[in-house]
Order: structure tokens, then C-alpha cells, then sequence
């Protein structure tokens, strides 16, 4: 796969983003070279768990933004990764660009590309035998939510999105490119509804700043997950969470609540 499609969906970042992407060489870099040959072909970031002496806590198989695995998602992952998890972080542009532009070939396309893909980094990491998280953030976020309720990867326990909108879908439209309106056309598809259709033994934990503009989406994402979801808000925050440090106490205190049954109760 190439790494050619550039893409700004929801994000304002500027030269924040040029920043981010080309100007912080101190980031944490992936810490894991792929022994598959397969893996090391995409476009994957791996992250071990600090002590490969112990199995990690689970595996997250992570979808980058618009943007693609950016800076601050690697940034992330190193902290995630020092507290035990292995993260497979994924920029999935060229993979939603490559994919047939008519229903219902697109979405099949995609299952059937992204389950093989999650089980052998997971299998890379070590992880065959822990749980797995889907997560991501803003497009990914919403990505991760349809993948866990329509790929269905073997061995999925929750799904974590940070920033999810109310409406999206598997591509990167102009509209998107320009910071435009959620899509609507009918190869969208609506996030609650794709949180309702996640397996009713997975949790979701929603990740949400609390300036974010799409914090109006979250009304009808915690109505359609019921008792299954619980939101986790990072005070001060915007859509971009790109300072994640802030954010990362928050998305450590619901991966706990994720992976233990039962947990605490946070804000809805």
C-alpha cells in the first residue's frame, strides 16, 4: 500500500500539523520491527509492551486520523506501551482510498482486508491470548466502532474512540479534506447505530474533549450503547486531543474501566 493520500478531515491544526508530523523527532518511534514480512509491507506502527518478559494487558489496533498515524498518536502508543499494552497503530488512508466506491463492495472490501490484518499484528505482538481493543481517533474512531461491529476481529473486548462524530464513512471525500459537513450519502452510515450493532459483550469507552464540537453527537452514541458505554472527558480539550498528555490519564482510566468487570463509573 502507498502512503500518498494527504487528508485534513475535522481538523484545523494548520502548521500545528506540519509541526506534529515533520518537526518532533523526541515523539516515541515504534519500538517493534515486524518479523512478518506481510505486516512490514503496511502501514503499521508496533509497539511492544514495555516487559516482553509477561504478555501485554491487551493489544490495541489503532486507526490514525485523516491525517494518518500522526505524532501525537505515537506519542500515545510509547505511553501506552510503558503501561503494558501493545499497540498497533494503522494509517488507513491508503486502505479506505483503495477501496471499491460503490456498496456493498466497499464495505466487504475493507472486512475482508482489515481482519487478517488485526490478527497477524496481534499475533506479531504477542497478543493471541489477551484481549483486543479497537481504537481511533475522529475518522478512526468512527472506523474502529464499524470494524468491531461489522468485521468482527476474533478475539475483540472493547472498542475505544476518541473524538467520534455522529456520521461517517469508509473514505476520505473532499468534503472531508475541507473540514466540511459529516457525509450523509448512502455510503455513510450513522455511529450510533454502529455502536448498537457492536457485540453486546463489548464495552465502548468514548474519549471526548470537552470543547470538542462534536460533543453534541454524544447524546445519541451513549443512548445506543446503553450500559455497555461510558464517556471519559478531558477537560479542556478540542476535537484534535493532539496534546495528548492530557489526554492519556483519561484513555488509561477507561482502558482500567474496558478491561475490568465490573469498574468504576464515570461521567456520562
Amino acid at each position: 500500500m502507498t502512503l500518498d493520500l494527504m487528508t485534513g478531515r475535522r481538523l484545523r491544526l494548520g502548521m500545528t500539523v506540519l509541526a506534529a508530523l515533520f518537526g518532533c523527532a523526541h515523539g516515541d518511534r515504534p519500538t517493534h520491527i515486524a518479523r512478518d514480512g506481510w505486516l512490514r509491507a503496511q502501514p503499521l506502527f508496533l509497539y511492544s509492551a514495555a516487559d516482553t518478559t509477561r504478555p501485554p494487558r491487551a493489544v490495541i489496533f489503532f486507526f490514525g486520523n485523516d491525517v494518518g498515524f500522526w505524532q501525537p498518536h505515537r506519542d500515545l502508543a510509547g505511553s501506552l506501551a510503558r503501561s503494558q499494552f501493545a499497540v498497533a497503530g494503522f494509517d488507513m488512508r491508503a486502505l479506505l482510498h483503495s477501496l471499491p466506491s460503490r456498496l456493498p463492495a466497499r464495505d466487504s472490501a475493507f472486512a475482508q482486508t482489515i481482519r487478517p490484518l488485526i490478527a497477524r499484528a496481534r499475533h506479531e505482538l504477542g497478543g493471541d491470548s489477551v484481549p483486543l481493543i479497537i481504537a481511533g481517533h475522529s475518522l478512526g474512531a468512527e472506523v474502529a466502532i464499524w470494524t468491531a461491529a461489522y468485521a468482527k476481529p476474533a478475539g475483540t473486548a472493547a472498542v475505544l474512540a476518541m473524538s467520534p462524530g455522529s456520521r461517517s464513512h469508509l473514505r476520505v471525500s473532499l468534503s472531508d479534506m475541507m473540514n466540511g459537513p459529516e457525509p450523509t450519502g448512502p455510503e455513510s452510515f450513522v455511529v450510533a447505530t454502529a455502536i448498537a450493532d457492536v457485540p453486546h459483550d463489548e464495552r465502548i469507552a468514548i474519549i471526548r474533549g470537552t470543547r470538542d464540537g462534536y460533543i453534541t453527537a454524544d447524546s445519541a452514541l451513549l443512548a445506543a450503547g446503553c450500559d455497555r458505554i461510558q464517556r471519559f472527558p478531558v477537560p479542556f480539550a478540542g476535537h484534535s486531543l493532539k496534546r495528548l498528555a492530557t489526554a492519556g490519564f483519561e484513555t488509561k482510566r477507561a482502558l482500567d474501566w474496558l478491561l475490568e468487570r465490573p469498574g468504576p463509573t464515570p461521567d456520562r
